[in-house]
């Protein structure tokens, strides 16, 4: 119990220890139970330089990784739309390559029918947005390329009639591949620029397929020769020119390929660089647990003996000294 002058100081000097010692205390429970440094700059020698280098890296790598992610699923997307095109154009190749037994037996028609849906399949497929974005627009990503693949039909149609099949092929065949021809005109995309991606710095990918693509423009005129000129000997060429032009789409499938290969290896860098960067910034942030334990018990210990003392001086329980 306090019974003087002397007992007071001794105990407000108590209860100023207890203060320090409970403040410390306390911040070493909070890094044993949240596993975080309390004292950062005293731990770092009040130099961030490192801390804020580890931090600007994560930083620019996560903004990499996610353009990375965009630049992979457009490239995916457009893989899948070449797939998709490549396969009508074999199937349809094979019955116009067999144009004359079909003119034999009456079904030439049925062919047309079937070339008319493969055009316009494949005109919505070129026109296909993904994430917001056109897949065959060349930089211009937010128009669709083309028109209607029916609408382009109508417009043939209109052109070729009167024509001989041999002239009205001819016809089709420079609307769709003359760089001067109705389908060129029609394009709305970019015509010279092509989506970038930077995934890294000074790793740039991109993209030269639009629906200006030479091996495109082939099958499109193809598909649309045997949807339009009712003759076997048409079909049969524009079933020649489209087994041509699906070669030429693996061949950019191929390339595609390569680009989806880079992007792939340099998410795989980044990927390194965030896990060395993410165990550096652990290293400089997180505390040593054995040592925060001890450090923890110490303090325990030295509040328990600034109890026993005070306690004695203020007749005082524990719960009232804390």
């Amino acid at each position: 119990m306090i019974t003087g002058a002397s007992d007071l100081a001794q105990y407000m000097a108590l209860r100023s220890a207890n203060g320090q010692t409970s403040a410390k205390f306390e911040a070493a429970a909070a890094t044993v139970a949240e596993g975080k440094n309390q004292k950062l700059r005293a731990s770092l020698q009040a130099d961030f330089k490192p801390l804020n280098a580890v931090q600007n890296t994560l930083s620019r790598i996560a903004a990499y990784s996610g353009v990375s992610t965009q630049a992979a699923f457009f490239v995916d997307q457009q893989q899948s739309a070449l797939g998709m095109i490549s396969d009508l154009s074999t199937g349809l190749a094979q019955d116009l390559v067999a144009a004359h037994e079909a003119e034999a037996t009456g079904t030439l028609d049925t062919i047309s029918e079937g070339a008319r849906s493969a055009f316009t399949q494949a005109v919505s497929t070129l026109n296909y947005a993904a994430g917001g974005r056109y897949l065959f627009s060349g930089a211009n990503v937010t128009d669709a390329p083309l028109p209607a693949g029916e609408d382009m039909l109508a417009t043939l149609e209109v052109e070729i009639a009167g024509m001989s099949h041999a002239d009205a092929a001819s016809h089709i065949h420079a609307f769709f591949t003359d760089d001067a021809g109705g389908y060129a005109a029609a394009y709305t995309g970019a015509s010279d620029e092509r989506i970038a991606f930077t995934i890294a710095p000074g790793q740039t990918v991109r993209s030269d397929v639009t629906a200006l693509s030479p091996d495109l423009r082939q099958s499109l005129a193809a598909m649309a020769t045997g949807a339009l000129v009712s003759n076997a000997d048409q079909a049969v060429t524009a079933g020649v020119d489209l087994l041509s032009g699906a070669q030429a789409i693996a061949d950019t499938r191929g390339m595609l390929g390569m680009v989806q290969e880079r992007i792939e290896t340099v998410q795989t860098r980044n990927g390194a660089t965030a896990t060395a960067m993410e165990l550096r910034l652990a290293e400089l942030t997180t505390p040593d647990m054995y040592e925060a334990a001890t450090e923890l018990e110490n303090y325990e210990m030295a509040l328990e003996r600034l109890y026993l003392v005070t306690s004695r001086v203020s007749a005082m329980n524990f719960a009232e000294f804390m």
